[in-house]
Order: structure tokens, then C-alpha cells, then sequence
């Protein structure tokens, strides 16, 4: 499985004049720095707890569904909170896709997966990157929706 961002997070969830005050540097030589040293620790923290902290559409490619997928009905998403499904496609064995996204619902927030609902269980025929799914993760557009927590273990890092 791997998950890609198709549109990034349009800010940081911590500023550079917040971020300059937690460090106390009061000049502005050292903002470039500071800046990317912001992304990098968003990134970093992102990763491993496996949460969008600003918004992004993703997407999940994998070859086939996980073990027990269509008995359960639900595949849990890698990256949360899932705000929106934006679509879901099979590939046939010429790589050609399929978009069966009315065949399921997102249940949406910090448990975010994807539920089928309806028709039949779409199987992949494509050996490789037979499935797609696009969805919006993260807590919001601003740096106002991120939790405390995430922005204190953004300036700490």
C-alpha cells in the first residue's frame, strides 16, 4: 500500500512569527530556516502518528484488497481524519480503471474508513496498483483547527 498527497496542505499548521517565539529568535535572518525547519517537523510528526494535520487529498494505491475486506465490508484508511471521499477505482487487467465510488460511503473523522454499501464487490484485475482511492484528510484549511498537542510537538521537534 502506498499513499501519496495529489494536493498538498495549503499552510503550515504553525507560524512563522509562533515558531520564531517559541525559539525566541527575534531577527529575521534566520526565517528560511525556521520555515523549513516547520515543514520538515510536520512532516516527520505526520508520518508517524499517521495523521493530515492541514488538509490534503491523498491517495491509497494497493494491488488487491486486504484480507477480509469485502466479509467485513469496511477498509480502514491509513491516513486520518478522512473529511471526504473523493473517488475509488479498480483497474481491469489492461490497466484500464474503473471508478466505483457510488459503491461506497466514507465513514468520516478520526476512525476514517471507507464502507461498501451497495452492488458488487469491485476486485481488481490489474496484477499491480489495481486499486485507487482519493480522499481529503487532515483537521481543516487553517492552522486554527490543528490541536494543541500537534503544534506543541511541532515547535518542540
Amino acid at each position: 500500500m502506498y499513499v501519496t498527497t495529489l494536493a498538498g496542505p495549503a499552510a503550515e499548521p504553525l507560524g512563522l512569527a509562533e515558531a520564531k517565539d517559541y525559539l525566541r529568535i527575534a531577527y529575521g535572518g534566520e526565517d528560511a530556516l525556521v520555515t523549513g525547519l516547520i515543514a520538515a517537523a510536520r512532516s516527520r510528526i505526520e508520518e508517524l502518528a499517521r495523521v493530515a494535520m492541514i488538509s490534503r487529498t491523498l491517495r491509497v494505491t494497493m494491488d488487491r484488497w486486504p484480507q477480509r475486506t469485502s466479509e467485513a465490508r469496511v477498509f480502514p484508511l491509513p491516513v486520518r481524519p478522512a473529511m471526504e471521499l473523493v473517488a475509488v477505482r479498480v483497474f481491469d487487467r489492461y490497466a484500464e480503471p474503473e471508478t466505483v465510488t457510488d459503491r461506497f460511503v466514507m465513514s468520516a473523522g478520526r476512525a476514517a474508513r471507507v464502507v461498501w454499501v451497495n452492488d458488487r464487490f469491485p476486485w481488481p484485475a490489474a496484477r499491480a496498483n489495481g486499486i485507487e482511492i482519493d480522499y481529503v484528510a487532515g483537521f481543516g484549511e487553517a492552522p486554527e483547527n490543528v490541536a494543541a498537542g500537534l503544534k506543541l510537538a511541532v515547535k518542540r521537534l
